[in-house]
């Protein structure tokens, strides 16, 4: 099992892999949205935007600042939508004072989305996190979750972490953010994780597993709307700054 502290060396095939793969469960991140949608403000920071997952989803906000580490995605997006005043793109990283600058946008939410395992110093990101955040605003995180779930797929994509709720609670709380809501999500996502991670070793999740699990995804919302499942893929966060 991985060490939290113990340093990362990223496959950028395999990372880029997982964000192009991520379009195959439009289904499953429809069904993230729903459960973040009562949280999402009007004047959204986004860590870690990526391609553009969850930014093709919030075009009808005031105001939306993506921001992320790879200067490709950047680009790319703000090609993409370069006929939306109301969608800015940033080259920056959370944990760099600089990004501080960005408080003038007066932001009522910060969301993480699968961004927060990524970054060696995740205290110093949700402290910026914080101070990005006007009083009584949200941060929304997704994680993934349990540390014994740590194997070869998310060594390869860079993931220095798993998290546990106590875990996140306790970062959380300590920087005087007030935890509201805790949910694992995905149970079934979670044993093929351990499956593809743990036991045969996979570098990436397969794409046919993603597909199928795409499908079946109406019945697994039923089901862990039923029921409070004990375990999860991710973590859903909902803190209060």
């Amino acid at each position: 099992m991985a060490n939290v502290n113990q340093s990362i060396t990223t496959d950028d095939s395999a990372l880029q892999q997982v964000r192009e793969d991520r379009f195959l469960i439009d289904a499953y991140d429809a069904w993230l949205l729903e459960e973040i949608s009562p949280y999402l403000g009007k004047r959204i920071l986004e860590i870690g935007c990526g391609l553009g997952n969850l930014i093709r989803y919030l075009k009808d906000k005031e105001f939306v600042l993506g921001i992320d580490t790879s200067l490709e995605s950047i680009v790319n997006l703000r090609s993409q939508y370069k006929g939306s005043p109301n969608l800015s793109f940033e080259h920056a990283d959370i944990t760099e004072n600089k990004i501080l600058q960005y408080d003038k946008y007066r932001f009522d939410t910060v969301v993480s989305l699968n961004t927060l395992e990524h970054i060696c110093n995740d205290e110093l990101a949700l402290k910026h996190s914080l101070r990005l955040l006007l009083p009584k605003g949200y941060l929304i995180l997704i994680v993934p979750a349990h540390q014994w779930l740590y194997g070869t797929m998310d060594a390869s994509i860079g993931h220095y972490r798993r998290y546990s709720k106590k875990d996140l609670l306790s970062k959380l709380t300590a920087l005087g953010f007030k935890v509201k809501m805790q949910k694992y999500i995905n149970a079934a996502g979670a044993v093929g994780w351990l499956i593809n991670g743990r036991i045969i070793r996979q570098r990436v999740p397969p794409q046919n597993q993603l597909k199928i699990m795409n499908l079946v995804v109406p019945s697994l919302k039923r089901l862990e709307r039923s029921i409070n499942m004990p375990i999860g893929i991710s973590i859903i966060t909902i803190a209060e700054g």
